[in-house]
């Protein structure tokens, strides 16, 4: 299982380098990976689950919901420092605000979802659902907030590409047609 778990995460890492080829942003969004180990320990530790197989794959597949939350907060961030011109600070907590909605939707649909399988007190599958509903809703609260502080604080504007233009002919060197 620790296998399968580190396979995730190095995978998980080499599609982030490709998508932002930052180091510094790819360890901003996989910090929001602790952050849902909290919730996901104390899930099993509320509702008497054990750490087993089915809770393990809960925990793998946390790790892809929260990590895409945090994509969604440092790709916005990103869009609006590139494109609208918003310094760092602006473009972390205005990127907070704006998916502060999608992200809230998706991850309490997510574990408002897996409720039924909490409340069969299954041992199969209660430990999988106690993962997800308490590591989505806790590191939803915590990627928000997190998340955006450490843009602010590690990311660094990356320098404007210079335009290279050409320059107009300047008007005494024209060709100036002779009146002969």
């Amino acid at each position: 299982m620790n296998v399968s778990l580190g396979v995730s995460l190095i995978l998980i890492f080499i599609t982030l380098l490709f998508q932002f080829k930052n180091f510094r942003k790819i360890l901003v969004i996989l910090a929001t990976f602790p952050l849902s180990l909290l919730g996901a320990f104390a899930g099993l530790y509320l509702t008497g689950n054990p750490l087993g197989m089915t809770a393990f794959m809960g925990i793998v597949s946390l790790i892809g919901i929260v990590v895409r939350n945090g994509i969604i907060l440092v790709d916005y961030a990103d869009e609006l420092v590139r494109d609208h011109g918003h310094d760092i600070r602006a473009a972390a907590l205005a990127a907070a605000k704006r998916r502060m909605r999608p992200i809230f939707l998706t991850s309490a649909a997510a574990a408002v979802g897996v409720i039924p399988m909490i409340i069969s007190k299954s041992p199969l599958w209660a430990p999988l659902g106690s993962v997800l509903a308490f590591g989505l809703t806790v590191s939803m609260v915590l990627t928000l907030f997190v998340v955006p502080v450490l843009y602010y604080k590690f990311i660094r504007p990356e320098p404007a590409a210079k335009e290279i233009s050409q320059p107009d002919a300047d008007v005494h060197t024209r060709y100036k047609p002779s009146h002969s």
